[in-house]
């Protein structure tokens, strides 16, 4: 099996991985973010802000999630391209940092700091 081939998928799976993560955030964070005791999440400057960035990845990510299902792209049949630097910094970025990061902020909605 090709190099190329596996990064490409283990690249795309964790795309697939992220745009997930990040539409979840944005559902529980549109739902828990009400303020129960608090300002609601569109009522603060810091809350809106949160909101629309969160929604500016889902965007992006979710295109691309949806683009290489319908396309059926997710698992490569051909090398797209020479497995050098940016080929390992893609399945990096999409397997280990970017959905690490992307399930600590759903965590964070989902359990604040001093919350029971």
């Amino acid at each position: 099996m090709n190099a190329g081939i596996i990064l490409a998928d283990v690249g795309n799976v964790g795309l697939l991985a992220c745009a997930a993560l990040t539409t979840a955030a944005v559902i529980a964070y549109a739902i828990r973010g009400r303020g129960s005791t608090a300002m609601p999440w569109w009522r603060s400057p810091f809350g809106l802000h949160l909101m629309v960035f969160m929604i500016a990845f889902a965007i992006v990510l979710d295109e691309s999630a949806v683009f290489l299902v319908t396309s059926g792209q997710v698992l490569a049949s051909a090398a797209p391209f020479r497995p050098d630097w940016f080929a390992w910094m893609r399945v990096i970025s999409f397997t280990t940092l970017i959905p690490a990061v992307l399930a600590w902020r759903l965590w964070i909605i989902l359990r604040p700091p001093g919350r029971s």
